[in-house]
């Protein structure tokens, strides 16, 4: 092999060890400052890879029957038991995963663009715009958000189908699992979002470098999206961390009671549903696991939320 190709291999190397090496050590400053914040960091990694590689991580299909193994305690074959239907519990925890990663972060993602445009466009024009557009903002969010999200997913279903994967009726475009769910609960969150995304740009609006611009002859699509924008996208960021436990904890709620993805595909709320609730009491495993997975998940996206907000808002200084 030439002198040049092994350099050339080297400097390859050398620039994808070079930002993997940067990373690492952000992270361990962040891990020292704000050590349940990484927790958090580490558990979202950790369900968005289960997620992506459920099939290879998980022992056994979510849906394989074990008709010779029902009810079985946690051991090495079954680390988690089986349910009674002797399918294998911390598979099926495994591939639950898939629900709580792509509704949550959809729905999530769904509000930061929502209410990062309406806060925006509603902070930054003022006058009748702004008093109309915080008028339907409080029409928005007076409805009981669990109410209409129960009804959304009675109306519209949540198993995908129907055009782009919403709704019922012929499928047509991409049919994404929870794609209802991920829709209404990102409508629900933006409302609230909007609002704290709105004052942060009342303040940034009054900053010289604003008027400057407007007096240079920019209008206010530029500015609001070269000026306003990245001065309040710390604030869109740590409300989109924050509401992740919330939307996590909202798609348990609405499998719990029956209105999530619909059997035989696992939801960590469905797998507390059902026979569960009877059999827990002498099977505990079979609510333990679905239930320790809710929990640490909601709380380490919490953490994560409280300590990206105490970092990127210098106001803030949290305990934790």
């Amino acid at each position: 092999m030439a002198v040049e190709e092994v350099l050339g291999y080297r400097g390859v190397a050398q620039r994808l060890v070079t930002p993997l090496g940067a990373i690492g050590r952000g992270f361990r400053r962040f891990a020292v400052r704000k050590p349940l914040g990484a927790f958090g960091a580490v558990v979202l990694t950790i369900v968005v890879i289960m997620a992506i590689f459920a099939p290879w991580i998980a022992p056994y299909p979510y849906d394989e029957l074990h008709l010779g193994d029902i009810l079985k305690g946690p051991s090495l074959k079954y680390l988690f038991g089986t349910d009674e239907n002797g399918r294998d519990v911390f598979s099926r925890i495994v591939y639950g995963a898939q629900i709580t990663a792509v509704v949550g972060l959809g729905s999530v993602m769904l509000s930061a663009i929502l209410s990062g445009v309406v806060g925006i466009i509603s902070g930054y024009l003022g006058g009748r715009a702004d008093t109309l557009i915080q008028r339907a903002v409080d029409v928005w969010m007076s409805f009981p958000p669990l109410y209409l999200l129960l009804t959304f997913a009675a109306i519209l279903g949540t198993a995908g189908g129907g055009v782009l994967g919403i709704g019922r009726g012929p499928d047509w475009g991409p049919n994404i699992k929870g794609m209802s769910l991920i829709l209404t609960l990102g409508i629900i969150l933006a409302g609230g979002s909007s609002r704290v995304v709105r004052s942060a740009v009342l303040a940034v609006k009054a900053q010289p470098f604003v008027d400057s611009a407007r007096v240079m002859g920019a209008g206010p699509v530029y500015i609001m999206l070269r000026y306003i924008l990245p001065n309040v996208l710390p604030v869109i960021i740590v409300l989109a961390t924050l509401q992740l436990g919330v939307a996590v904890l909202a798609e348990a709620t609405v499998s719990f009671l029956g209105f999530g993805i619909p059997p035989p595909f696992p939801s960590w709320g469905q797998m507390l549903a059902g026979r569960a609730r009877q059999l827990g009491v002498h099977y505990p495993w079979l609510v333990l696991a679905p239930g320790a997975a809710i929990f640490f998940t909601v709380y380490s996206f919490n953490m994560l939320g409280d300590a990206l907000r105490d970092l990127l808002d210098p106001r803030l200084r949290g305990g934790r």
